[in-house]
């Protein structure tokens, strides 16, 4: 009979992260009223990251951000109290969507081989379609204050967390050969941010597409277990030693 397995431990999902980074929110209002606030900072989201995307962070200030906006320096102070507030505002953004799409995705629970193929294909549409904010938090997030960095963090750290899943119950069940799960996860995740970070260098060697066949090729080539078999013998000839 085959030993019992131990209960799998639910991994940190980045939506897990999302939601803790989200509920309570410790940016501070004088605003009471949810949706009015919601939307402010939607517009102040938008309004944000594309300034910050086209000035830098340091190069942008409270007023030029209210200028662009629909309501006034007075107001915007209604709604965050520093430009750090705006950049974590503008993180949260991006983990929040992270989060969704990932949760979104639908993986194949018979075949780990495949359930990464799937993962790493739709991250790497995520930071595709994320690139330049990804390629701006890089840059900022060791300027943010320490709770908002512990935050942004966190979701990279989520990610991480679910491709090390897939990884480790690939070792499991025989598909890949014995590796570090976390290692080899966060491999991955640095792969698919080549796409926001080396962004022309990637453009230049084909489509979004072949990127993806590219480097799944290459991670499989690492992590794929040998068949097992009667061993061959070398045909090649030993080189002699030196004298």
């Amino acid at each position: 009979m085959l030993a019992k397995k131990p209960p799998a431990r639910r991994s940190r999902t980045p939506q897990d992260s999302a939601a803790k980074a989200d509920a309570p929110s410790h940016i501070p209002t004088t605003i009471r009223n949810p949706e009015r606030v919601a939307h402010r900072r939607t517009e102040l989201i938008e309004v944000a990251t594309k300034m910050f995307l086209e000035r830098g962070f340091h190069n942008t200030s409270i007023r030029d951000i209210a200028r662009a906006c629909t309501f006034n320096v007075a107001s915007l102070y209604m709604y965050v109290s520093s430009k750090d507030d705006i950049l974590y505002l503008v993180a949260k953004d991006l983990m929040t969507n992270i989060a969704e799409r990932l949760a979104a995705t639908t993986l194949d629970p018979q075949s780990q081989h495949r359930s990464l193929q799937i993962g790493f294909s739709n991250y790497c549409q995520i930071a595709n379609r994320f690139r330049r904010t990804i390629r701006l938090l890089y840059h900022e997030v060791d300027f943010m204050p320490p709770r908002s960095r512990a935050d942004t963090i966190a979701t990279v750290s989520s990610v991480i967390d679910y491709f090390q899943d897939i990884i480790a119950k690939g070792v499991t069940s025989g598909e890949f050969r014995s590796v570090s799960p976390r290692l080899a996860a966060l491999n991955i995740v640095m792969v698919a941010h080549m796409i926001a970070l080396h962004t022309r260098e990637v453009r230049a060697l084909g489509d979004l597409d072949f990127f993806i066949k590219q480097q799944l090729d290459l991670i499989f080539a690492g992590l794929q277990a040998q068949p097992t078999g009667p061993a061959i013998k070398s045909t090649s000839r030993r080189a002699k030693k030196f004298d």
